[in-house]
């Protein structure tokens, strides 16, 4: 039916606009009225109108020009005209714009009500087509959203991961490899490479590949021409062979170039690298060279601080001789000792580092304790102790060591807890702290001091087997054991 349908009346006929509002008006309808066209433009403007019943004839405008207004103004309005049989040229020209039906006069309430219903319902049919054609165009538009939205989610996957990678990589890693690697994860590649620059021979060398077993050739070594090293230098990228090679630079100096060949789409002809590829490779262009440039300043300022750590060792040798010798050999035992127990490549940098200067805390012990040719009381030995935490608080001065410092605090402990300064239990104690007790009681045992003879390799060793589980690391006691068991006696 029409129950509550929002109809327009334009007349110039106050009789006739009240008739039909009084009969619309039973069926719940909202009547809106208007005897002129400026009438009907402010109530189309102000009100949500669904059906328009027009005269032709008004006394500003006619039912023509007001239908076309109103197309312009909604297109989903149902426009009924009414008009006189006299008129057949206008109810063609009223068709032609758009009109939904027409009431010839006279006309009858009940035709007036079937006209009604009629082209109501032929707005409902317009305005789900309309909405249908609106969701098919969201729908569209949706789409079009979801895909840009989806390659967008999977660049900022691809830069997350680049970004991540080179961020959590440590200084003891390889950069070179860890690039390739990379490289290899992220983009579609057949083929990568690490090439080396050798200024000297104006030449690329490969020096870390992957390949993904489909036979790539790689060329060992790449000829550049003074264009192609400036290029480079520039930061400019370059293609061979269907190879694209992008150039690493630091403070102006071209210092190497990654390599990558895209899989094959399918065809004979391989494949050229997408721009997209190229987009992330020069990302990891630039934080591969940054990774290179940081890996650099970090190496000098490690060497500055081992500089002035060996220069307090050196300190110390000069007040006590055994400190010397026992430090070196120390660390000689502990870097065999590393390879033996399985230690991590970061846990044998470790030693490497820490091992020489395990007892660079002795500074701090008074001459009178450190170098006392007899047995050192209770209260000596104890403020003697105190020389891991000296050696902790020394390191710890230096940012580039604060992780490391820890290992020379606790090569004093125990593996049961009764250790000092923390009396650390276990696996509590860092590895490395484990290897250096191991093998600095060995040397003390085994090494002669003013106020005692050194112990037989045989007796040392058996001492250590006695301790296992005890003071040290049961697994590195017998690593130990078995790798000293096979070296010479000391002289």
């Amino acid at each position: 039916m029409i129950e509550g349908s929002r109809i327009l009346l334009v007349d110039d006929s106050p009789e006739i606009i009240q008739l039909l509002s009084d009969f619309l008006g039973s069926y719940n309808c909202e009547v809106y009225k208007a005897t002129s066209g400026k009438e009907a433009m402010d109530l189309l403007a102000s009100r949500d109108i669904e059906i328009a019943i027009l005269d032709v004839k008004l006394p500003d405008t006619n039912g023509i020009a007001l239908l076309d207004t109103i197309r312009l103004h909604d297109p989903t309005i149902a426009v009924v005209m009414i008009t006189g049989y006299t008129e057949p040229e206008l109810i063609i020209e009223a068709m032609k714009k758009g009109a939904n039906d027409f009431l010839m006069k006279p006309f009858s309430i009940d035709k007036l009500l079937l006209v009604v219903m009629k082209v109501r319902k032929q707005r409902e049919l317009l305005v789900e087509k309309n909405n249908i054609l609106v969701d098919l165009e969201d729908k569209k538009k949706i789409e079009v959203l979801n895909r840009e939205l989806q390659n967008k989610i999977v660049q900022l996957t691809k830069m997350y991961h680049i970004s991540n990678k080179f961020n959590s990589l440590s200084v003891f890693e390889d950069i070179y490899e860890k690039t390739i690697h990379v490289i290899n994860d992220v983009l579609n590649t057949e083929c990568c490479g690490y090439y080396l620059v050798d200024h000297d021979n104006s030449q690329l060398i490969l020096y870390r590949k992957k390949t993904n077993g489909n036979g790539s050739v790689m060329e060992k070594s790449i000829p550049l021409s003074p264009a192609s090293l400036q290029d480079m230098t520039n930061k400019r990228h370059f293609y061979r062979d269907n190879k694209a090679y992008l150039p690493l630079t630091i403070k102006g100096e071209c210092v190497g170039a990654i390599m990558m060949s895209a899989k094959q789409n399918g065809h004979a002809k391989k494949s050229a690298v997408s721009d997209d590829d190229m987009y992330f490779l020069k990302l990891i262009a630039d934080k591969a060279s940054m990774q290179i440039e940081n890996r650099m300043l970090y190496e000098s300022l490690f060497e500055s601080v081992l500089h002035t750590l060996t220069s307090l060792i050196i300190a110390i040798n000069r007040r006590d001789m055994y400190t010397e010798g026992h430090c070196k050999r120390v660390a000689d035992m502990c870097l065999s000792l590393a390879e033996r127990v399985g230690a991590s490549d970061y846990e044998k940098d470790v030693v490497r580092v820490v091992a020489p200067i395990h007892d660079v805390g002795k500074i701090g012990i008074p001459d009178s304790i450190l170098l006392k040719p007899t047995k050192l009381t209770d209260e000596e030995y104890t403020m003697m102790k105190n020389h891991s935490v000296y050696g902790e608080e020394i390191i710890n001065r230096f940012d580039i060591l604060l992780n490391e410092a820890n290992i020379t605090r606790h090569h004093h402990e125990s593996f049961d807890g009764r250790g000092y300064p923390d009396a650390l239990e276990g696996e509590a104690i860092p590895l490395c702290s484990r290897m250096i007790a191991v093998c600095d009681t060995y040397d003390a045992m085994i090494t002669d001091r003013p106020y005692r003879k050194g112990l037989t390799k045989e007796e040392t060793l058996a001492e250590i087997i006695r301790c296992r589980g005890k003071q040290f690391d049961p697994n590195i006691a017998d690593c130990f054991v078995e790798m000293m068991s096979h070296e010479p006696q000391r002289g």
